[in-house]
């Protein structure tokens, strides 16, 4: 099945994770902490070079699997990702595998022969509806599902009412995500003034919630509503001045537009100043953000310096690597 990009996926890449954050990585044992921490450190390569000896000698421990399979995952090794963590599931069924196994099988449809993409999808969505049946309550398995019957084809179970009845099932459990969830789908029906909408309603039944807030600026961003995407992250701030994501995309949004650049440079640099969480931006994409705030500033030897720390942090960052390449 050829899984297709809608451009409701463009509108939300800035805030994607914040609609589905992360779900917190399984409690592993002491002997392979120094795996997992380097997993959750990002040094992807480093912790595959510890789990696949481990998992070799250790072939049935779930939690060694488990990291084997999302840190080849990271590395975008979707199918050997889906076979590591094929074994963690078969040793220790669990919602948090059965999500990262579809997901890998999701991508890696997208990647593999049209012979094979209708297989995989189907695996996907099985991985996904037994890890619903296993936990109810996993509201991130349900957005994924959201997303799958969104992009499939109706033969392969695609349906905008099936979405919707898991956006019902994730309002009943978190009111924010259950509108972010409703967002999903009036942004895929190409409906934004819906979504902002449900997004304006969402912020003022929950304000201190940083989520509608972050989403709406995406969309602002993406529509290049530059004055109001920048309005919208400082408020973000106003309620949270701690919100590194908040100054992240006031960063972006200054790189992008060329405007409010003091305040964009301001910005990333307290958020380089910081560790990123898991979900987060990388250090990587601020140092290319603020390469391109320094270049918009007509100050080519610290445009050059931040693409270069950028591609020496991420190799595969190509927007850093194209941007270096021009400058010279």
């Amino acid at each position: 099945m050829k899984m297709k990009r809608e451009a409701f996926q463009r509108a939300l890449a800035a805030a994607a994770l914040l609609l589905w954050s992360t779900v917190p990585a399984l409690a592993a044992s002491e002997a392979i902490a120094p795996g997992v921490q380097l997993f959750e450190s990002r040094r992807f390569e480093e912790a595959r070079k510890f789990f696949e000896p481990y998992v070799a000698k250790n072939p049935k421990d779930p939690d060694g699997t488990y990291y084997l399979g999302r840190t080849l995952f990271a590395q975008e090794k979707y199918e050997p990702a889906a076979g590591q963590l094929e074994k963690s599931v078969e040793i220790r069924p669990n919602a948090d595998a059965l999500l990262w196994l579809g997901r890998a099988y999701g991508q890696f449809a997208m990647q593999a022969s049209v012979f094979k993409q209708a297989g995989l999808a189907k695996k996907c969505k099985a991985a996904w509806d037994r890890a619903v049946a296993l936990d109810p309550n996993n509201l991130e398995v349900r957005g994924d599902l959201i997303q799958y019957y969104l992009r499939a084809p109706g033969f392969m179970g695609g349906s905008v009412e099936k979405a919707r009845e898991q956006a019902a099932e994730i309002r009943k459990r978190d009111a924010v995500r259950g509108a972010l969830a409703a967002v999903t789908i009036h942004l895929y029906q190409k409906d934004n003034a819906a979504a902002e909408k449900e997004l304006a309603e969402a912020i003022r039944k929950a304000p201190a919630d940083p989520r509608p807030r972050m989403t709406l600026g995406a969309l602002q961003q993406e529509a290049k509503r530059w004055n109001e995407a920048f309005e919208t992250f400082e408020a973000t701030l106003k309620t949270d001045p701690e919100s590194y994501d908040a100054l992240y995309q006031i960063g972006k949004t200054g790189a992008l537009s060329g405007q409010r650049l003091d305040r964009a440079e301001e910005c990333l640099k307290r958020y380089l100043a910081h560790t990123p969480k898991p979900g987060s931006a990388p250090l990587a994409n601020a140092h290319y953000r603020l390469g391109m705030v320094y270049e918009k500033k007509a100050n080519k030897t610290l445009a050059r310096t931040h693409y270069k720390k950028a591609v020496e942090l991420d190799k595969g960052l190509k927007e850093a690597k194209e941007a270096l390449s021009k400058l010279g």
